[in-house]
């Protein structure tokens, strides 16, 4: 038995030792992004079985177990969290503490802990909440474990803590993904759209998985937070929430395939209180025209509204490149042939050597269509 025992923990240190050159050899270049994700993915699970082997024998106490069946405001992050636990084991290896010894079985033990509680996410929050504590007790500033404690407060029904504690895994790293979506989800929830936006803008200001572009769509955190700081009553709400035209942009973006008509009416919110804004009328119109190709059928009067909106821009800035391309394109579809082609022959000779849209040109063909 002992000598099974050695063996466990051999396998487990390890797999766990792996995962530290696995980070270092991708850091360093030398392990593509397909090959780095498909060895931490198994890597990680493997980790976290021989860690779950090692701890088989000697398993934790628990404090009472409150019943977690009686929270009623389980959101459609916490949905996925616990139908995808598995898959974000491979996500969430790392540590995120401010000061963490880089060697010695400190880390060590961190690192399978925090394994055991991303296993514990889905199934047993009690089990995750006590485990995320142990970890606090020796690093109070690691940004894993106060994101998740306060994610899971919050779902215990104490909004408020959650944000005190997911708060502070922000100041601890303003880099960590997940604290960010946190802090933006639960301070949406507190009537604090500005704060949700904030943490928006710094999410959009980093480097994120994917995975968690793909959370905030499911949740449709953007849209939301967007239309809560231009619910607030004021004559210029746009404005006084300090959203940019890039944020709305973002925010109808991330319903565009499901719930486009969501993303229209964001617009028209925003439109309504600027109806001058050239750049605002620019995208409303290309959206609108990106809609009615989703849509397919019954898609010529959205996309008839779309070039009104792409027309009000261009008369505003004659000389607008996007403006001018994209009311070409839009134009294509409603049979404004000669507009377009005129459209194509103003923004030429403007010699803007735009990279993107001469990319928007060649993808959709446009220029052979019109000529």
């Amino acid at each position: 038995m002992a000598d099974l025992e050695a063996t466990r923990r051999e396998e487990r240190d390890f797999l766990l030792a792996s995962l530290d050159d696995l980070e270092a050899e991708y850091a360093a270049g030398d392990l593509d992004e397909a090959d780095y994700a498909a060895l931490k993915s198994d890597y990680t699970t493997r980790a976290a079985r021989a860690i779950r082997s090692v701890d088989r024998a000697e398993p934790p106490t628990r404090p009472e177990r409150r019943d977690w069946r009686r929270i009623a405001l389980w959101t459609a992050l916490v949905v996925i969290v616990a139908s995808l636990a598995g898959m974000w084991i491979a996500e969430f290896s790392g540590t995120r503490g401010v000061g963490e010894s880089t060697t010695g079985d400190i880390r060590r033990s961190v690192r399978e802990r925090l394994f055991q509680a991303q296993q514990a996410l889905g199934t047993d929050p009690d089990e995750a909440i006590e485990i995320y504590d142990s970890i606090l007790e020796e690093q109070p500033a690691n940004a894993e474990a106060l994101a998740y404690r306060g994610w899971l407060t919050r779902l215990g029904g104490d909004p408020e803590a959650g944000q005190s504690c997911v708060e502070r895994a922000v100041l601890a790293d303003p880099t960590y993904p997940d604290a960010l979506v946190f802090a933006s989800s639960i301070a949406l929830e507190l009537d604090d759209p500005a704060t949700a936006a904030a943490r928006l803008a710094q999410l959009d200001s980093i480097e994120a998985p994917a995975y968690i572009a793909q959370l905030v769509q499911g949740q449709g955190l953007r849209i939301a937070v967007a239309e809560a700081l231009l619910a607030t009553g004021e004559p210029d709400s746009f404005a006084a929430s300090g959203m940019t035209v890039a944020q709305v942009n973002h925010a109808a973006e991330s319903v565009l395939t499901s719930d486009p008509d969501r993303g229209i009416a964001l617009y028209d919110l925003v439109l309504a209180q600027r109806p001058d804004d050239a750049e605002l009328l620019t995208f409303a119109g290309f959206y609108q025209a990106l809609v009615a190709l989703e849509v397919g059928s019954d898609a010529l009067p959205i996309m008839e509204r779309g070039y009104h909106d792409l027309s009000l821009a261009v008369e505003l800035d004659p000389e607008d490149p996007r403006a001018l391309v994209y009311r070409a394109f839009v134009g294509f579809y409603v049979d404004e042939l000669e507009q377009s082609r005129a459209d194509l022959a103003a923004y030429d000779a403007l010699d803007a050597g735009r990279e993107d849209l001469e990319a928007f040109l060649f993808q959709f063909g446009l220029r052979e269509a019109l000529a």
